[in-house]
């Protein structure tokens, strides 16, 4: 199966979809014949972050067998998941199993791609048992302390001491120490240093324990809001145009909460609308 390149205008509309701009889809809707999954998964997109999970899940399924046409397997990995959550909420599982038994045999007579194969099977384990993806096996899901948390001044101390040259007016610095925090100390500790380190960039993985530490401190509002950031860093779009919404929030059993309602996901469909100058248009 050969990976599709987009032409330029394609995804271009792909940028305006992503910033929520709805004539887009009509534009969209032009290329169907040339590229009928890319336009398919971009639907499917749009109709999880509207709740339509019937019309997502009917629109993936048609796709599930040409996502090896993305480069990055992130695509194939999101929708997988989505589909698994959508198929959970409709209680389509034993379609949807179907359907990835029908994937598993075709990857192993075209290619046998073991991750692929693998994680088809990961995710009908999860669908047999009634579970969400991954909601059973997440560091942070639900978030403990550990059982002996350091203070942020005792981790500071140690950092000092592998490094004399660190300020602690250094924004890198802040943020080692706020790793630190995240792996050996308070949730609290963690928090405070997060909101002092706003504005310097920071990694998907940093927002994601940030949210679950404000949970389990019970500020579920600092943890939207800090989904919402999330949402308009739009760190979510790492492989490729067609990534019109953040489906990387279905993969992490905190974000994907704030997906299943309907007012949290509006705050995080319209936070993810905002263009904040972050991702380069090619």
């Amino acid at each position: 199966m050969e990976v599709i390149k987009l032409p330029k205008k394609f995804r271009m509309v792909c940028y305006e979809i992503m910033d929520g701009k709805e004539e887009a889809l009509t534009a969209l809707e032009t290329f169907a014949d040339k590229y009928p999954h890319q336009v398919a998964a971009i639907k499917a997109e749009v109709a999880y972050f509207n709740l339509d999970y019937e019309t997502a899940l009917n629109l993936d399924l048609t796709v599930l067998p040409w996502l090896e046409e993305w480069y990055y397997s992130n695509v194939s990995d999101e929708h997988m998941i989505a589909m698994a959550v959508a198929a959970l909420r409709l209680h389509r599982e034993r379609e949807l199993m179907e359907a990835l038994t029908k994937e598993q045999a075709r990857i192993r007579a075209e290619n046998g791609r073991p991750q692929r194969d693998r994680f088809c099977d990961i995710l009908m384990d999860y669908l047999k048992r009634g579970i969400m993806p991954f909601a059973d096996n997440d560091k942070n899901y639900p978030y403990h302390e550990p059982e002996e948390p350091q203070t942020k001044e005792q981790l500071w101390a140690k950092l000092v001491e592998q490094n004399k040259k660190l300020s602690p007016d250094d924004p890198d610095a802040k943020r080692k120490l706020y790793n630190h925090c995240c792996m050996f100390g308070t949730a609290r500790d963690a928090v405070d240093l997060f909101e002092e380190i706003q504005g310097v960039p920071m990694a998907d993985s940093s927002y994601r324990d940030a949210i679950a530490r404000y949970i389990y401190l019970g500020d579920r509002e600092k943890a939207l809001q800090t989904a919402e950031r999330l949402a308009t860093e739009r760190l979510w779009v790492v492989a490729g145009p067609t990534q019109v919404r953040p489906m990387t929030f279905f993969e992490d059993p905190n974000l994907r909460e704030f997906l299943l309602e309907p007012d949290t996901l509006q705050r995080i469909r319209e936070a993810a609308f905002i263009d904040n100058g972050n991702l380069v248009r090619k």
